[in-house]
This record gives C-alpha cells, structure tokens and sequence, in this order.
C-alpha cells in the first residue's frame, strides 16, 4: 500500500469511526422506533384494496352510534309452546341506546409500559383475560342463539358458521378447535366446506386435501373484478384438462375423524363433464356426470363417512369447481374461509347473487370475521378509513346473507419492538377501537382477542410461552388451540345468559298457560252448576 492510499484508508477509517460514535451518543434521543425489528412473516401481506382505501379515505370523526348493547328476549307466542318451537318472527324491536364514540375502547385504557410480575421461575404466567366493559353488541347475535337455542332444547336441526380470516386462521387453525368445541357441545361433525386448493393444505391437520395435475385458480384476493363467480371461499377452480384430480384424507381433529357426506359445489358444467370418485381404498370407482346448468349446482358424493375420496375430473375445462362440503345433517358445521395477507376489504368482491346461491343450500346463521394483523403492518394515526370501508363490507355481507347474524373478532395483540423490549404498540388498540366502531355501527356482535389475551404486553408473554411465534403476531398450533377454545368460551358466556332468561321466560309462559287453562276450567264448571229457569 503506497503513502496515497495509506492516507485514503485512514481518512475512510476515522470517517466510520466518527459516524459510529455520534449515532452511539445522538441513539438516547432518537425516536423509539426508529429502528424496529423486523417481524415480517412470509404470511404477512397486504391486499391492493386495502392500500386503495388508506390512500383515497379522507379522516373524519364520528360523534354518535346508534348501537344496542343488552340481550332483548323475544315475546313467546302461547301457540308456540305446544309446538316447541319459538318463532324468530315473534322478536321485537330491540332496545335501542345512544352510545358515544368516546365511549369505546380508548387507547387512555391501557398503560403501554406496564411490566407483568415474574413466579419464583422467572417465568411470567399467562394473564387471565380483560373484561370487556365497553360496546359487545350481545343482542346482535339474538338469532343465532336463538338457534343455538333451539338446537340445544330439541337435538335437532343444523346451524351452520362461516368464519372468515387471514393467516391467523391459515391452515384452519383457531377454527378447528373452535368447531370441535361447539361440536362437542351441540353435536354435529366434519370439518365443513372445503376448497379444492389452499395455500396450507398439506400443513392443515383437521384435514388432508392434495389437487394435482393442471388447474386454473382464481381468487378475490389476486383478481381484483367482481365478474368472477366467486365461491363462498373467494376462490373459484377450473380443470385444465383430464389431468386435474383432487384427494382428500380425514384427520385427527375431535368430531373431524371422518369425510362426513361429501357433496360436491360447482358451477355450469359443459354436456360431456365427468367426474370419476373413488372411495376409500378401492380400486372401483363411479362416474357421475355433472349436468346442473345453474350457475351453483351441487352433487352428493357418498352418503357414508368416509376416511378418503379422491375426484378426477374430465371435460370439465370451463366448469367452475368451488369446493365439497364436509358435514353431518345436524349439529353444527363451521367452515374455515382463510386467505393470507387479507384486510377483509376483499369480502366486497364477493357477488351478491352468487353467495345469496351459497345460502340456500348451505343456510348460514353466522358469519365471524377475524381480521387485523395486515392492518396493523401499516401504521396509521387512526383507523377511520378502515372503519368507514369495513363498514360497507358488512352491509355487503348482511345482504349476501340476510338470515346471518355476524360476530368481528377485534384484533389479537402484536408485539413491536422498542429499543429492547417488546411491548404492544399504541395502534394495536387504535385498530381495536375502529373494529369495535364498525361492529357497532352495523348492528354486529364484537368480541375482542386482545381482551382475552389478557391486554397490553401479552404476545411476548405468549412468545415466552410458546402460544405465539417469533414474529410476535402468530399464534403457534398451541396458541391458536387456546385461542381458539377462548372464543368459544367466551362466546358461550354470552349464550348462557340468553339461554338462562330464555328458559325462564319460557317457564313463566307455560305457568301463565296453565293458570289460563285451569281458570277456563273453573268458570265452565261454575257455568254448568248454574240451574236453566224458564
């Protein structure tokens, strides 16, 4: 090294070092978050309507909700208690209180720095969950426990739950433990309605399904029209050629150990469509050929439960193929609808008239909606323009599925790091708030995961546990297990308060009933004992 470059190598030496020294220095006054760590997940995405959305809304502020916030019992029909049945028409208009914006969740709440005490191990136990003291919207989902009701009285009939996500659902996790937990408790089996490919079908263990040879998949989450008919799953699947099969296995999943009555969802199908299905482990096979020229069409596969099916499919390029239905007549069926990178702004794509199609056979009394960790990858002051544009998704659902109720599920915790500690941003909350805003203004039902998490700092705490994955926005399988049977606690809480003035409404009814009876009996007696005088 000649003197010139001796020289160039010390100038570029001290320069660095200079450097160094004034960001260690300049670092205590620097913001927090400057610098940080980088969480990103392979399943951590954003949808271009949501960017759309955060780009066009202009803020604004709302003063005052109309929203109820009590369980209202419907008046029971005397008629109806020799029928056993209570109709849903005999409900009345709730109650209906002024509730303000300011009395939402506020980020005020919560103290962002709290640090949670340590056991004798070091460890820090599991928070218990929040009560949530704000907006639930409990008499929103009257018509749901209403049938929860009266399947839980007669052991009869079917309720059927859509639960919609995003990669906190991949895989079907969360609602798989949520299902098996309503199934135990009201009956019914199988893991419902299942699409023909999935981003996570080898990984999912409520069920195996591999498609193989050539398909064309189109989804609402790539195809940014309307002009589609997509399925209820968003996605929508066409055969190539002969080449394009499906195999589905039954799994390990409590009430799921069986392919319950397999049925087949499609679209308008050309006059040489065959599908060929082969059960189990023979090696015969039926050929049906798929006529339905409606624009959804369905076709009963087997009548048993069974452990495999495969489908092979034949002239079917231009037939559009949704997905089977896995499901007992009775009981409950809740069906897992995830896709990865979903704000829910994509839900608005779903065509009217098609889901309406969905509905008539599959009849949904529910619709859960869990949405938030793509939102949350995209700080903002305010949720407003996500509120504003999640409420028109809802009024979209509620008439796509008009005898549904509908349930959002606020944001799960997410940790971000500061300096070096992970806690929980003040935009967690701020999400949580537009949430519970939208819930409210569309008349939902509203259910917050950062509440049953246990609130402010928990997902480290989770982490730590291994609930939650190092991206501190996922929950592991055991997490997603725990969560997953939370909802349904939680959601059952509310139900046994409506089931128990339910019940005691129903016993006043037959009191009242034989109070009547017996003072009819009384007075025709009396009216015979009365002597006839010419």
């Amino acid at each position: 090294m000649d003197f010139k470059e001796h020289k160039q190598f010390l100038s570029a030496f001290f320069i660095i070092a200079a450097g160094g020294l004034l960001f260690y220095f300049a670092k205590p006054y620097l913001p927090s978050k400057l610098f940080v760590e980088n969480t990103t997940s392979s399943n951590i995405a954003v949808d271009s309507l949501m960017l759309r959305a955060m780009k066009e809304f202009e803020q604004a502020e709302d003063s005052t909700i109309v929203v109820v916030d009590s369980i209202v019992i419907p008046a029971i029909k005397t008629d109806s208690i020799i029928l056993g049945t209570i109709p849903t028409d005999s409900i009345p208009a709730p109650v209906i209180q002024q509730v303000s914006y300011s009395d939402l969740i506020k980020v005020d709440d919560f103290d962002f720095n709290l640090e949670r005490p340590t056991d004798s191990t070091g460890k820090i136990a599991i928070p218990s969950p929040l009560a949530l003291k704000s907006y639930k919207g409990i008499n929103n989902l009257k018509r749901f426990f209403e049938k929860l009701y009266e399947l839980d009285q007669s052991k009869e009939g079917k309720i059927r739950i859509a639960y919609y996500g995003d990669s906190m659902i991949d895989g079907d996790l969360i609602v798989q433990d949520f299902r098996s937990s309503l199934q135990t408790r009201f009956g019914g089996s199988g893991v419902g309605f299942v699409s023909i490919k999935s981003e996570s079908a080898r990984s999912r263990y409520s069920v195996k399904h591999y498609a193989s040879g050539n398909w064309t998949q189109r989804n609402y989450m790539k195809a940014r029209t309307d002009s589609l008919p997509y399925g209820v799953n968003g996605a929508i699947f066409f055969p190539v050629d002969s080449t394009a099969s499906v195999k589905y296995l039954a799994s390990g999943i409590k009430n799921s150990y069986r392919l319950n009555s397999p049925r087949l969802f499609y679209g308008p199908a050309t006059d040489n469509t065959l599908l060929k299905v082969t059960k189990e482990k023979d090696t015969t096979f039926n050929t049906i050929a798929l006529k339905g020229k409606n624009g959804l069409n369905t076709v009963n596969l087997s009548s048993k439960n069974l452990k495999k099916i495969e489908l092979d499919f034949s002239g079917a390029q231009n037939t559009p193929i949704y997905g089977i239905d896995f499901s007992d007549a009775t009981g409950i069926a809740v069906d897992g609808f995830s896709s990865r990178g979903n704000s829910g702004l994509p839900l608005s794509i779903l065509n009217i008239g098609q889901m309406r199609k969905f509905d008539q056979v599959l009849s949904y009394d529910l619709i859960i909606l869990q949405f938030g960790a793509n939102v949350l990858t995209h700080k903002s002051k305010n949720y407003n323009w996500y509120s504003s544009r999640m409420t028109k998704v809802i009024h979209h659902l509620q008439q796509a599925f008009p005898d549904a109720d509908i349930l959002i599920l606020g944001t799960a915790d997410k940790g971000t790091k500061f300096e070096n500690i992970i806690k929980t941003d003040t935009s967690v909350v701020k999400l949580l708030r537009a949430q519970q805003h939208y819930a409210a203004k569309t008349e939902s039902g509203f259910m917050s995961l950062f509440h049953l998490m246990g609130g402010v700092n928990t997902m480290p705490i989770w982490t730590d546990q291994k609930l939650a994955n190092d991206d501190f926005t996922h929950f592991s399988s055991r997490g997603s297990r725990k969560i997953g049977r939370m909802i349904y606690g939680s959601l059952m809480e509310d139900y046994s308060a409506f089931a128990k003035a339910r019940s005691k409404q129903l016993q006043l009814q037959i009191e009242r009933h034989k109070e009547d009876s017996l003072a009819t009996s009384i007075l025709n007696d009396s009216l015979k004992n009365i002597p006839l005088h010419d």
